[in-house]
């Protein structure tokens, strides 16, 4: 039987789900921990098992499980769905799935083709033994082999039970005279998949020695861009976020290597240079990114055009350069685990290799060798964000060029840490508490009906959440923040339920009432003293004109407000 996703909610718990990610303590009747989505020192990150939603008090992100997993995992709200459906073996029906799965399985089916190639193909067992692939590791990376015979092929494809347009459709299989065959023929073949363990596409590494060219990918698709893939990341994500720093490497046999000599923290991209959109899948486990990259011309240039989108992303980037000549796989395979060990200790910021870098091509003794250098460096010392590093970098501009550090003032000034959280005022702390009092009492959500007292409410977006609340509540539906937050389309609106929410308010039956209609008293009376004051200022305009109908007018408006004033507040 095929659930809905308000059924897939109710079937799990949001403790479960976020503790596999979250190391979570007790406080009170929820749990806290240090926050996944920013750093923090001091724990800010709230799971509510009575609400069954998370909120950070730090960075205001929050929502129910389906919210975290897209969080933290970067997936769609489709693909966070099917990701908790897996894991709690809870099928969910949605409606226009079926032709996005069939791809999946189609995808699949290739793997165990290539699978079963490489195990019946000798020359490709031998390929991997040289580089040092063992079984386990072929195994593990689901590493296979494309034979050129297209009868294996088509009765592949047969006994698969998925029609052949959609093999067709990946890009992968194709039709000549007659006869399908795939792009990887004679190639060994690994598989890229996803963080849910889906294969997205593949890599074909020619085993002839002059083959041209050496690598080619699957084609782009609707679930594989290579700018946003990562080779690798299903099986180390839990050492990158359990490490909290991840290696980059460029190949796929580069992190192969890294993984069977003990250095499982790492991912690889596919052939094109590190992209913003790979280092915000990234960030979902870690800030603290290393590059290791071929000790040529080409690697460093490749690290250092980094620096820049490092520093706007406030990414803490470190890189190794190895040995000339060398890559990660042909390190790992020539020098060994050890050796790899220490070089690893050798890292150090990109920004400082960029220092030592053009400090050294430039002429550092001459005037314009120091203009050169802090022309170029300068606008990446601006861009950091955090403003103790970018002190500590102008410090050391400043001693390298032998120039007072006031001359380096940065274009752009920040507010100290990762995030500020603004200070409530007094009336703010009141409308969350009324947003939580309604959230602890929907049926409060009556005293609104009939009554003009949204339109007293001044701050906009309070006024939004609390409209849209009544709006659920006249219509009979359930609520809780768990749903109501998902009705809502604007992350600020989300933000100020959640932190809502997690406001406690005093124990007794009747408090949240009380809040309520304090409330309601304070915001009427201040409407209507503002309300007081415009009249004032509109009688004295009309005394000054001579206008004795409008005087006369406005002082029988005056009359009826001073009397409500009376009445009601007095």
């Amino acid at each position: 039987m095929k659930a809905s996703v308000d059924e897939l909610l109710q079937k799990i718990n949001i403790i479960d789900v976020v503790s596999q990610y979250v190391k979570l303590r007790k406080a009170g009747k929820d749990f806290m921990g240090l926050c996944p989505f920013h750093r923090e020192k001091t724990p800010s990150f709230t799971v509510s098992t009575e609400k069954q939603i998370f909120y950070c008090f730090g960075c205001r992100e929050g929502g129910n499980a389906i919210n975290f997993i897209m969080k933290y995992e970067n997936l769609t709200f489709v693909e966070a769905i099917e990701h908790l459906g897996r894991q709690y073996g809870i099928v969910v029906d949605r409606k226009g799935d079926g032709k996005k799965k069939g791809y999946y399985d189609a995808l699949d089916k290739l793997c165990e083709y290539f699978q079963k190639g490489l195990k019946a193909t000798p020359l490709a067992r031998e390929y991997c033994e040289k580089r040092g692939i063992s079984g386990d590791i072929i195994e593990e990376f689901r590493l296979g082999y494309s034979p050129r015979s297209r009868g294996a092929l088509k009765a592949a494809l047969d006994h698969s039970g998925i029609p052949a347009d959609i093999f067709l459709s990946t890009g992968i299989v194709r039709v000549k005279e007659g006869q399908f065959y795939d792009m990887f023929g004679g190639r060994v073949v690994i598989p890229i998949i996803d963080v849910n363990k889906r294969v997205i596409g593949f890599g074909g590494r020619t085993l002839d020695k002059d083959g041209m060219p050496k690598y080619v990918n699957s084609p782009e698709s609707t679930v594989f861009s290579k700018r946003n893939s990562l080779f690798g990341i299903d099986r180390t994500k839990k050492h990158i976020a359990e490490q909290d720093e991840v290696f980059i490497v460029e190949g796929y046999f580069d992190l192969i290597s890294l993984y069977r000599a003990g250095l499982k923290n790492a991912v690889s991209t596919l052939g094109t240079s590190v992209t913003e959109g790979q280092i915000s899948k990234l960030r979902n486990y870690t800030e603290n990114i290393t590059l290791m990259l071929d000790g040529d011309p080409a690697g460093i240039k490749s690290a250092l055009r980094l620096i820049e989108l490092f520093a706007e992303m406030d990414i803490n980037g470190t890189m190794v350069i190895l040995p000339e000549g060398h890559d990660p796989d042909s390190f790992v395979r020539e020098k060994g685990s050890d050796a790899l060990s220490e070089i690893v200790k050798s890292k150090k910021p990109i920004l400082d290799f960029y220092f030592d870098h053009h400090s050294e091509k430039q002429a550092m003794t001459t005037i314009q060798g120091k203009q050169v250098f802090i022309k170029q460096v300068m606008p990446h010392i601006d861009a950091i964000k955090d403003v103790i590093k970018r002190q500590l970098y102008i410090k050391r501009l400043s001693e390298l060029a032998g120039i007072d550090e006031e001359h380096f003032a940065p274009k752009r000034i920040y507010e100290a840490g990762n995030g500020t959280q603004k200070t409530g005022t007094a009336k703010a702390v009141i409308e969350k508490k009324v947003i939580n009092a309604c959230i602890a009492r929907p049926e409060l959500l009556q005293h609104f009906h009939g009554k003009e007292v949204l339109h007293y409410i001044k701050n906009a977006e309070v006024r939004e959440v609390m409209t849209k609340m009544v709006t659920c509540f006249e219509q009979g539906n359930k609520l809780n923040v768990r749903d109501f937050i998902e009705i809502l389309d604007k992350e600020d609106l989300k933000s100020l339920v959640l932190d809502a929410a997690f406001d406690n308010i005093p124990e007794g039956a009747d408090e949240p009432e009380k809040v309520l209609l304090d409330y309601f008293r304070h915001i009427e009376r201040q409407f209507f003293r503002e309300k007081s004051k415009k009249i004032t200022e509109k009688l004295a305009v009309a005394e000054s004109k001579g206008d004795a109908a409008a005087v006369t007018e406005l002082l029988e408006q005056k009359k009826q407000v001073l009397a409500h004033i009376k009445n009601n507040f007095l």
